[in-house]
């Protein structure tokens, strides 16, 4: 149930934000709006104010929003004076209104990046090795690149591992004398019981404490201290030896009393088993942000490189490096809101400022139907010295959204997919 709630938390924060930027100029350089409106589909509620021509509008799919303004139409509306027309407004005037959504969504985004800076415990600059079960690998070794592609922050090493997958790769760290050195990576997946993929152990567990058990000697709360005789104080280190063992395996187990005990474990084939991500063997972690002006390095840092993953991710798109089916629609981020509702509140406030951040940057790109789109005609303007074809304007950005709707099943498709 808090996982719907978060949701539509989530969705409904960062679409009213973005919706009510595009609003608050239109109204400010009055253009008519016909409704102001949160969500798609049937409309569950709408109202008016006194004096004013919007309606007011909630829908019952919590996916979306717009700001429907007079000027958009492929038909003009003749029943509103041209000067209330968006398209009769100025350049920077129609400008103001079209990157208005962006810029309320990155304030936002900023904002509450600063404010997780300031109450919790975050950290920057945070490529350095925390620890590690790769040999020559070592803490505080900086990692700088993955498969040769430079690495600065946390999200560009994420997206670079990510598009790795589940394949061995080169990483680049350099050690604190300066000293360069190249280690090989290869990343364990991780199947639902947090344990290798699509293996039966019989058991599940958190950290290295066992939660859930069918076999006889292994029970709930013991604590998992060796496997096969060599000594795990960490999951890393756990998940590590779990992978080296195919058909069965030896666990040393401290139980609640503090008593060892051992357990003769059989490995068997789960082919339903639910892929969750990879363990890759190190952990990292950085300088802690500190105080009022740590959590504005926090927030900006932080900011830019959210910024500079979304660039990328774009880059790898058109090179072919990152599939369509990689991608998340709504139902994909059903599945991170879940995950990140079971990791506390400020995992959720993360996870909004990271969609607040690429809900502004996707609409900035230049492509139709999007505030980007409308932004490049007002340039297109600008340069040509007069003004585009509403008309053709229109339409282009209606067959824009089309062709965005059809991108959202496809990705919805395979968000479904995923699930199975």
């Amino acid at each position: 149930m808090m996982t719907i709630i978060y949701f539509i938390l989530i969705l409904g924060i960062t679409v009213f934000i973005h919706e009510l930027g595009h609003f608050m100029f239109a109204k400010k350089y009055g253009v008519y709006v016909y409704e102001f409106s949160i969500g798609m589909g049937p409309k569950i509620f709408k109202f008016n104010r006194k004096n004013d021509e919007t309606d007011y509008c909630i829908r019952l799919f919590p996916i979306g929003g717009f700001v429907q303004m007079a000027g958009e139409e492929v038909e003009v509306d003749e029943t509103i004076p041209e000067e209330k027309r968006l398209q009769s407004k100025t350049a920077f005037q129609r400008f103001m209104i079209m990157v208005a959504g962006v810029m309320m969504n990155f304030i936002l985004a900023f904002v509450l990046l600063f404010l997780l800076g300031l109450f919790n415990r975050v950290s920057v600059n945070n490529v350095y090795i925390n620890s590690s079960v790769i040999n020559n690998l070592n803490d505080n070794d900086k990692i700088v690149a993955v498969n040769g592609r430079f690495v600065n922050n946390y999200d560009k090493l994420a997206l670079e591992m990510t598009i790795a997958a589940d394949k061995d790769f080169t990483m680049t760290v350099k050690d604190q004398n300066g000293n360069k050195k190249d280690v090989t990576v290869t990343p364990v997946a991780i199947g639902k019981s947090n344990l290798p993929y699509q293996k039966n152990y019989g058991f599940e567990v958190n950290d290295v404490i066992v939660t859930n058990s069918s076999i006889n000697g292994v029970s709930e709360g013991d604590t998992i201290t060796a496997v096969n005789g060599v000594n795990v104080a960490t999951y890393l280190e756990m998940v590590n030896e779990l992978a080296k063992s195919e058909d069965s395996l030896t666990l040393t187990l401290k139980d609640k009393q503090g008593l060892t005990k051992e357990s003769k474990v059989t490995v068997t084939e789960n082919k339903d088993d639910q892929l969750l991500g990879y363990s890759y063997g190190f952990y990292i972690a950085g300088e802690e942000a500190k105080g009022f002006f740590g959590a504005i390095k926090y927030a900006f840092l932080k900011f830019i490189s959210t910024i500079e993953q979304m660039v990328f991710t774009v880059f790898y798109l058109i090179t072919g490096d990152i599939s369509l089916s990689m991608l998340s629609g709504p139902v994909g981020i059903f599945n991170v809101v879940g995950q990140s509702a079971k990791a506390g509140f400020s995992s959720v406030v993360s996870l909004l400022c990271l969609i607040c951040i690429n809900v502004g940057f996707i609409n900035f790109l230049p492509l139709p139907a999007m505030d980007g789109g409308h932004i490049l005609f007002i340039i297109v303007e600008k340069i040509k010295g007069s003004k585009v074809n509403p008309k053709i304007e229109n339409m282009i950005h209606n067959i824009g959204f089309i062709l965005l709707m059809l991108l959202m099943i496809l990705v919805t498709y395979n968000d479904i997919l995923r699930l199975f």
